[in-house]
């Protein structure tokens, strides 16, 4: 094997990546951020993200070719709501003399996603922790997701699919969460809420199908994802799971609505709602929004939990105690499933 044709390993590009010189762009130095599946690299007015050549069951970054494939996927599905945030795909290569270089003439080894950088203190997240929402900029963001939603193309699943789908994921969170032997008395009630109300009142679901309103979403909407600029944009999609991205918007509004209250913040998912119906006459109803708030809580602690697993240095952080926190948080909104 020549030099140009070696293949260096994550540490090595992650080494690079870490200094300043490395980029097109003048920055004095590099930030580093270590994520569940990429390495992600803020340079002065870009952001470079490195996927992890892992693998899980719905994804697999193994090669070069497949983490390519995906970064143009989560460019392109970041083009619906994301504006002009994704820039493309960056090329990392080995050239003659067998150094790394970014977006040169060589061999490639690995692709990044390359994206503006936007600033941190006009994101959601940022804003509730420091109390300082600007509520007109979350309307201008609900009126983007309303749009969205509208202008996506109908998911064609009938209402007892939907339901079995719902089925099968609250029966898929209770096994895992009780494989990673969280309190099985806790876990089985908080499901046995969520499996009730699907079985006293299946139109509740079945009708958001027949009516059509399931759509290839976000599917990842968080408030670290929202960012209130003029415009708003909303970045990092759920890009490797089409089947993931299928939601009812009323789910995803309600997830949203959900990690924002579990900091403290409930304007926002009201917000959300109004301007939602408004836009698209669809009013869903407080059981289907607590519902989807419980659904989407317990799968938050099903990731959580799932962190116990990783290998990198967040590895020991409190990840038991959050999906036991996100547990609690289901039970409490399955208590108004009635309401």
């Amino acid at each position: 094997m020549n030099e140009t044709s070696r293949l260096p390993g994550i540490e090595e590009k992650v080494a690079f990546l870490s200094d300043a010189a490395s980029y097109p762009v003048e920055a004095d130095r590099v930030e580093v951020l270590e994520t569940h599946m990429s390495w992600v690299f803020l340079v002065g007015p870009r952001v470079y993200k490195l996927k992890k050549p892992v693998a899980q069951k719905l994804f697999d970054f193994t090669t070069v070719d497949g983490r390519y494939r995906n970064c143009v996927e989560e460019v392109r599905l970041n083009s619906r709501l994301g504006g002009d945030t994704y820039i493309g795909v960056g090329q990392l290569s080995v050239v003659a003399g067998g150094e790394l270089a970014l977006d040169s003439e060589g061999v490639p080894v690995d692709w990044l996603v390359v994206m503006r950088r936007l600033p941190a203190e006009a994101m959601l997240e940022a804003q509730i922790k420091s109390a300082a929402v600007e509520y007109q900029r979350v309307t201008a963001a609900a009126g983007l997701l309303a749009r969205f939603y509208v202008g996506a193309a109908s998911i064609q699943l009938s209402g007892q699919q939907y339901l079995e789908r719902l089925r099968y994921d609250i029966n898929d969170n209770y096994h895992q969460l009780i494989d990673y032997s969280l309190p099985a008395g806790r876990v089985k009630a908080v499901c046995d809420q969520q499996i009730a109300l699907l079985e006293t009142n299946p139109t509740l679901f079945a009708d958001r199908a027949a009516a059509g309103r399931l759509v290839e979403a976000h599917g990842d909407l968080r408030p670290e994802h929202v960012c209130l600029t003029d415009p708003p944009v909303v970045i990092d999609c759920l890009e490797f799971s089409r089947d993931l991205r299928i939601r009812d918007p009323a789910d995803e509004l309600s997830f949203l609505a959900m990690e924002c209250e579990r900091l403290g913040e409930e304007s926002v998912g009201k917000i959300l709602f109004e301007v939602y119906e408004r836009v698209t006459r669809d009013e869903p109803g407080a059981s289907l929004v607590a519902f989807y708030k419980a659904y989407r809580a317990l799968e938050r602690a099903k990731l959580a939990i799932w962190h116990l697993d990783d290998d990198y240095q967040e590895k020991r952080g409190p990840w038991r105690q959050k999906a036991l926190d996100y547990l609690a948080i289901a039970s409490d909104y399955g208590e108004g499933f009635g309401s």
